[in-house]
This record gives C-alpha cells, structure tokens and sequence, in this order.
C-alpha cells in the first residue's frame, strides 16, 4: 500500500497516471485527471483564499496560473490546506510573470503573517494592569518577549498601503511606488487580527524585545537611533496595543 501512495503522489505531481494502470482495472489516465484536477483547483482556491489581496491585484486568471504553477513545485504535505502556503511569496518573487511587480512578493508576506496571526496559539498579552504600580527598576528590568501572534515586515516598496486599500476598500487607492518603503506590524492580542504601519522607531524597539531583551535596554536602543522620540510614550502605547507576552503565557 506505501508503494501504491508514493506512486500515487508522484503521478499527482507529474499528471502522468501510466504508472497506475497496474493498479487499475482499465485505462487510468481520464478518471486520474479529473481527480488530478479537483485536487489542483482546491489548492488553487485555498490560496486564493489565504491571498485575496494577491488575487485581487493580479486578477483570477493570473492568480489560477500562478497558484497551479506553484502547486506543481510545492504540493501540500499534509492532509489540511488551512496553511498551504508557507512558500508562495518566495515562489512569487522568481515567478518570472511576476517579476514586473516588484511590490508583490511582499504584499504576499504580509498576507501570510495575517493568516499565521489569525492561526497562533491563543495568549493573554502583557496588560497595562499588569506593570501598573511595578518598582521602575522591576519594570525596566522586564523582557516578556513577544506575544506569540506578532509578526512584522519590512519592505523597500509601500505595501502596507498597497494591501491595505486592496483589503478594505472598493476603490482602490492610487499608491505610488516612489512613496519608499513601508514598515508593518500584525498580530492578534484577543479574538481579531489587528495591523498598522509602523514607524522605524515602533520597529527597532518591538525587534529588540523579540530578540530578548528587556524594556530599558529597547528603550535605551530606541533613544540612540531616534533622538527625537520619547522611549516611554512608544512603550505604553506598544503595551496598550497588546505586543507583548503575557505573564502566563
């Protein structure tokens, strides 16, 4: 039976089904691309489902014949689609078709944080309740990490505006790619998927407190590259947004 699946698998991937035929009764190949071809367009539909934005940029057509090419190179490995997709923004920055759209790979990742979020394991983030009252030395001295749906992207294209307005409005906005790059932040502190832009300084200080360590040492860092922000109104309102790792968690 194990020789038949990788058989089997091996014939999905090629669309060859010569080598089924000592398992069948009779010809194999036209019930093999019927069945070959409802597998491939369920994939296809789950990403498009996972990448509505992508879709919605490149059109269904497009969005068809990128999501079958990229099923040919990387078909699911497990029996659920609900995260089949790991590798498409990759596979979509050496799409050759898609080469033109400089700005798509990343629109891509942004789409697949907003899914990983959605998908993380439930947590209580660090409350403003929790470090009310806290000795300043004690708090300073916190390094909670990151709450556990938090994922952030930076881009030398602005596609935070670029997915935003494809996601949430009718008419699309007019963003042009001369508006440099953009920073973007999506997590999921509660029941929904939040995300904003972010500003270099928001950045620097959530990456250093994903790399472990703690808040006066982000803040220290923050104050050195960013002469011109306040440290404690960026922590209060990071910690208010629901950023960082719960005590319990």
């Amino acid at each position: 039976m194990a020789d038949f699946h990788d058989i089997f698998a091996r014939a999905l991937k090629s669309g060859d089904a010569s080598a089924l035929a000592a398992y069948t009764d009779g010809p194999p190949e036209t019930k093999f691309k019927v069945y070959r071809n409802n597998v491939v367009k369920g994939a296809a539909d789950t990403l498009g489902d996972a990448y509505p934005v992508i879709k919605r940029l490149v059109g269904e057509k497009f969005f068809q014949g990128m999501a079958r090419a990229y099923w040919a190179a990387y078909p699911p490995a497990g029996r659920t689609l609900t995260l089949y997709g790991e590798d498409f923004a990759d596979f979509i920055e050496m799409f050759e078709p898609a080469r033109p759209l400089v700005y798509l790979a990343d629109v891509a990742r942004i789409e697949r944080a907003w899914l990983e979020a959605h998908h993380a394991p439930d947590a209580a983030p660090l409350k403003l309740a929790d470090v009310k009252g806290l000795p300043p030395d004690e708090l300073a001295g916190m390094a909670p990490g990151l709450h556990p749906s938090v994922r952030t992207l930076a881009s030398d294209c602005p596609v935070f505006s670029i997915w935003r307005t494809n996601r949430e409005d009718e008419a699309v906005q007019k963003i042009s790619l001369d508006a440099g790059g953009e920073m973007t932040l999506v997590h999921r502190p509660q029941m929904e998927v939040r995300y904003r832009r972010l500003s270099p300084a928001d950045a620097l200080f959530i990456a250093r407190i994903g790399a472990g360590q703690d808040f006066a040492t982000a803040s220290n860092a923050v104050a050195d590259s960013f002469p011109g922000v306040e440290p404690a109104p960026l922590f209060i309102a990071l910690l208010k947004e629901g950023i960082f790792k719960g005590k319990d968690t």
